[in-house]
């Protein structure tokens, strides 16, 4: 099975073309390899642009795609063609990333590529500013010494700009940064750690994205 790369500009891009799915099935099961590489060139790309947005690394996602496929092939006997090969293969990858972020936790190397994200806060925020989890953001923000926690709340919960904090706060805009992304780094580093944390939190960002 070729290995793809992931790179924004760079590999075959995604075309959408008739295919006959229970046929190519039945065959995949029979362990026909041509069916498989049809498969896998028709669904490759719309599973790796879900892979990226939630793994935000290139590498990271091209492996997983390599993952889910290769299951795939090793487990094409159990696959009923009855039911939906989109559905099972979304299922495949939310499980794999499920399982990188619980790696993560143990695997320092991995840990710190993912905390390096740096837009890997926003679908945290989103989640963790929903009503059901409000004690537990109250939680992380209390871990947060006293200057982080009020730039971090006067700019994303209240909305407001760096000049309006400077004025309520008397810091210049370059510390106030500095607190909003420390205080940022520091509750992602709590979610990726906790196992509560990562089921209340991360479970729905990924299965909002597959």
């Amino acid at each position: 099975m070729p290995k793809i790369s992931l790179l924004r500009g760079k590999g075959s891009p995604h075309v959408t073309y008739p295919i006959n799915e229970n046929d190519l099935l039945q065959r995949l099961i029979d362990g026909d390899h041509a069916a498989f590489e049809t498969i896998y060139h028709h669904y490759k790309q719309q599973l790796a642009v879900n892979l990226l947005k939630l793994l935000k690394d290139d590498d990271l996602a091209t492996d997983a795609l390599q993952d889910l496929f290769t299951r795939v092939w090793k487990n094409r006997s159990s696959i009923d063609i009855n039911q939906s090969f989109k559905a099972y293969l979304y299922r495949i990858a939310k499980n794999l990333v499920i399982d990188y972020y619980r790696k993560a936790a143990h695997d320092k190397t991995l840990y710190d590529l993912l905390l390096q994200s740096t837009d890997w806060y926003s679908p945290i925020e989103e989640q963790l500013i929903k009503k059901e989890n409000k004690e537990i953001f109250e939680s992380l923000l209390n871990k947060l010494p006293p200057q982080q926690r009020r730039a971090f709340e006067l700019h994303k919960l209240k909305g407001k700009s760096y000049k309006e904090i400077v004025e309520i706060m008397g810091i210049t805009p370059t510390t106030i940064n500095k607190h909003i992304y420390q205080a940022s780094q520091s509750i992602k580093e709590q979610v990726l750690k906790s196992p509560h944390l990562f089921r209340a939190i991360l479970i729905p960002v990924i299965l909002a994205y597959l």
